[in-house]
Formats: C-alpha cells, structure tokens, sequence
C-alpha cells in the first residue's frame, strides 16, 4: 500500500480533470491511500465521485495568473503528510509539484503528466521552461505516442517519457451494442468537447451546411461541453451561434446539450461520435464511443489515425477542411448495416483491450513505485 497524493487545478469537465478523478479512484480501489490537491476548488462538476468513494480532498484558492502561495502551500502539505507518490496533470499543476516538492525537500517519487499536444503550448519560451523543470520528476507521461515521441527529442527527458493511454471504465459501458442507422437521413452523430476553437465546431457547422446545399438535408447533430469562457472561447463561440442563425437548416438538426453526467447513455442514442479537433492529446470522447461500440469520425491529427485505423473503426479526415469532413460523412452514408455492426465491435474490442481504466491505473501505478495490497477493481 502506498500513500499517493494526486495534484490537478480543478474538477471541472475537462477531460485532464476525468482521468486525474479515474486514477484517484482506481488507486483507491487497488488498496493505496489517496487524496487529492486541487487549488481552484469552485469548479467541481466531477468532485462527486471522489466524494463518493471517501478519497479527501484537499483545496486551496487561489486567483488568476502564477501563485507562490500555491507552492508554499502544497510544499508544506507534502512535508506534514509524508507521501509515497506524487503525480500529477496539466502544465501549471506540473509545475506547481516539481517545485513544491524540491522547496519541501522531499523524496517523495513524481511524476508529471501532459495531457494534450504541443500545439497547445502558447508561448514556447514558457513551454520550454516549463519542461526544463520536468527535470526535478522521476517520469514525465503523455498520453498520446505522437506527443511522447516529440517529448522523447528533449536531450533531457528522453529516458524519463512514458505513454500511457487514457483509461476508461468499462463497466459503465457492460449494456453496450453496435448499432447500425435504418438509413442515411436516420444517422444522429455525437460531438463531445469544450466549445472552443481547437475542438474546431465551425469546420463542422461548414460541413453540414454543403451537405444540405448538396442533397437538401442535414445530419442530426447533438453536442455535448460547456463554453470556452475566455475571451478567445467567448468571441469563437458568437461566431458558432451566428453562423447557426444565418442557415437555419443546420441550426434545425444541431443540439446543444451542454455538460452532461449521462455520457454512456448519450452514446447509446446515437449513431456514432464525430471529433473535429485541430490537436489533441487522447481525447475521452473517442476512447468512450470506442467503449460504447459506436465508430468515430475523427481529425486525421496526432493519435487518431493511430486509433481508428480508418476504415476499421471509422473515418478520418482533414479538420481544417470542411469538404473533407463532408467526404467523411458521405462514406459512413454509404456503410451498409452489417458493416456499421462489424465496426462497432471493433471499436468495443480495441476499447477493452487498450483503453481500460485498470491498464492505465497499472501503468501509473508501476511508474508511481507503488505495489497493490489489494486488488478488488477489474474495470
């Protein structure tokens, strides 16, 4: 049994926040003890669970911009409470662990995780020291091959990057089957994602707007996230909702569901997930439609050629191009129905074999130095 201390910025509904509350809870269930560090504790859309399994929560609050008093006070938690592990998920709360843990003069075993790409990265001067200080931790994991191998050409890390996929709990997920539409006009299509410019809506509303200019209907689209609030996030969000308004027939079949708990049960009712977004780490909604045995349409960016082996599990195209997307689509019109069940299960299969939640727990746990007293979770 170890003593894990799990370091994240939020329980928001990002999907950095659901893996970090997965690996908490799958710790717990292998015998270890853990709590959790978070320092924006108002956002709490996921702390329910964690609740509910009795793992403690410990919260600082603190304002916009960098915070030495976030330091300060995770260094002084980590000296008083004497872990085993530290891990932790995002940029700032990598960094925030990396020098906690030096200025608590602690032993304790760390790693860090990036969890998206490094076109995420913003200003690459800040990115670059950031992951200069990735030398303070004993493993540096990403969750996608494309963006550990890029984190491999860093002279300084290339022995201390792991991938290890995102995890998914299959037992949400046990009343799952493929299902194949009665026809084209009857498909319903998921999108699942923060409504912002990376998870790139427009180039799907431009997609469905040629498809009714070119046969005179529109697939159905239901999109589950809430708003980007900043500003970027706000000004691309009026643009989504005036291009809606202008063409009504899109604006007709497009949904918008906004955060959701009912995840499984959305992806049973529709078709198949479509994901549009310009970069990405190991993005949860596909590793969930997989789970749930429905195909993806799916950017041809990072891992997902990689995971949906188009035509295997579904269809890859161009995101920035709408009439790629639109291609995608016509060749998902044109899979007949035994085919959509073929797939569906393949999607099922590779969910169970490389995207369950006690491979990625394993993984983490093997990286965090830890050894089970128990196992009583087999997700």
């Amino acid at each position: 049994m170890g003593k894990v201390l799990c370091v994240i910025d939020h329980f928001g509904s990002g999907g950095a926040q659901r893996q970090l509350v997965e690996l908490a809870c799958g710790l717990q269930y292998r015998g270890h003890d853990v709590q959790v560090f978070v320092y924006f504790p108002q956002y709490d859309f996921l702390r329910g669970r964690l609740d509910a399994v009795g793992i403690p929560v410990h919260p600082f609050s603190k304002g916009q911009g960098f915070s030495l008093g976030v330091i300060r006070a995770l260094a002084r938690f980590l000296h008083a409470g004497r872990f085993d592990a530290v891990v932790s998920f995002l940029d700032r709360p990598n960094l925030y662990a990396e020098l906690a843990t030096r200025l608590a003069g602690s032993k304790t075993r760390l790693v860090v995780s990036e969890r998206s790409h490094r076109q995420h990265d913003g200003n690459r001067h800040a990115a670059a020291l950031r992951r200069v200080l990735h030398v303070f931790a004993d493993a540096v994991v990403a969750n996608s091959h494309t963006h550990a191998q890029w984190l491999r050409t860093r002279p300084f890390l290339a022995e201390k990057v792991h991938c290890v996929y995102n995890g998914v709990d299959l037992s949400l997920f046990t009343n799952a089957n493929p299902s194949a539409p009665a026809s084209p006009k009857d498909v319903r299509l998921l999108a699942i994602g923060r409504v912002g410019p990376e998870k790139n809506a427009l180039t799907v509303f431009h997609a469905l707007k040629m498809h009714h200019e070119r046969y005179g209907w529109t697939p159905t689209l239901s999109w589950v996230g809430r708003r980007d609030e900043t500003n970027v996030g706000l000004a691309y969000g009026r643009q989504i909702d005036e291009a809606l308004a202008a063409y009504p027939p899109v604006a007709k079949a497009w949904h918008w569901l906004g955060e959701r708990q009912d995840v499984p049960q959305l992806l049973a009712q529709h078709h198949a997930l479509l994901h549009a977004s310009l970069y990405e780490g190991l993005p949860n909604a596909v590793c969930e439609a997989f789970a749930a045995a429905r195909p993806v349409l799916a950017s041809a960016v990072c891992d997902h050629p990689r995971l949906v082996e188009a035509p295997a599990r579904g269809w890859l195209f161009n995101p920035t191009d709408p009439a790629s997307l639109l291609a995608a689509i016509e060749a998902m019109h044109r899979v007949v129905s035994w085919r959509w069940l073929t797939m569906g299960e393949a999607a099922r299969t590779f969910a169970y074999e490389a995207l369950s939640a006690t491979r990625m727990v394993q993984q983490f746990e093997m990286l965090l130095g830890l050894t089970p007293s128990c196992i009583v979770d087999d997700r």
